[in-house]
């Protein structure tokens, strides 16, 4: 019995001694100059520069990569609403790579004189100034909603729920037949939205619902009335089954 314990007892010995020594070995591997953080790399980013980038994230060169806290450094990004995902990795021996993936542009909203850039799933990216934002874009460039106000937005940085899927939806299906930079979407009534094609054609579309079928019924009207907009008073497509055109 006892030769068994002094067996296990040394087999136990053994063990913890060859843990330790290869604790050593590794925790001298890693101290070598060569895991010395050498350079950044910033890939994905159409808009936000490089340097902002860099600058946010405030990883130390020449420090061990092994010791970047790389969690800690994600956190730092939380506040640029424009990334909408962030990855950062190592790439041993000496470089980390931040990998980034943009909110794009998608329309603009007006809320008031108030010209608000938004993403597709509705987080302001850019205000005022769009055009000498980080995407210098003209608001020419992109559908315009006008009648939402302040309260629509959650925390005042995401335009709610109802709204942003019917926006999203809508642009999407009207852009298959006009250029969504020549659309106006007017939301001031949620029950009696229109919708404006190039400041010429008026459609009345309603409600929220049935949006799909109401932009083929609209798009089967065109045919009629090609070259004749300004003949128009208004396309209505409420009742997508009995639609009306209402010439001047």
């Amino acid at each position: 019995m006892r030769a068994r314990t002094r067996k296990l007892s040394w087999y136990i010995s053994w063990t913890v001694a060859y843990l330790i020594i290869a604790a050593i070995i590794l925790g001298f591997i890693l101290s070598l100059p060569v895991w010395r953080l050498k350079s950044l790399e910033v890939k994905g980013n159409s808009f936000i520069s490089a340097g902002k980038i860099l600058s946010t994230a405030k990883i130390p060169v020449d420090e061990n990569i092994f010791m970047v806290d790389l969690d800690e450094i994600k956190a730092r990004f939380a506040r640029i609403v424009q990334i909408k995902e962030l990855r950062i990795k190592r790439k041993l021996p000496d470089k980390i790579v931040i990998q980034i993936i943009e909110r794009k542009p998608f329309a603009v909203i007006m809320i008031g004189s108030l010209p608000v850039l938004v993403d597709e799933e509705g987080y302001i990216i850019a205000k005022k100034d769009i055009e000498t934002s980080i995407y210098h874009l003209a608001i020419a460039e992109f559908p315009v909603i006008r009648g939402i106000s302040v309260k629509s937005f959650e925390n005042g940085v995401r335009l709610g729920e109802q709204e942003r899927e019917f926006i999203k939806n809508s642009i999407k299906l009207l852009s298959k037949y006009f250029s969504s930079g020549g659309l106006q979407i007017e939301m001031s009534k949620k029950d009696d939205i229109e919708v404006y094609v190039e400041d010429v054609l008026r459609v009345k579309i309603g409600d929220t619902g049935n949006m799909e079928k109401k932009v083929k019924t609209l798009n089967a009207l065109l045919k009629p009335i090609e070259g004749k907009w300004n003949k128009v008073i208004y396309i209505d497509i409420r009742i997508p089954e009995n639609p009306v055109i209402r010439f001047k």
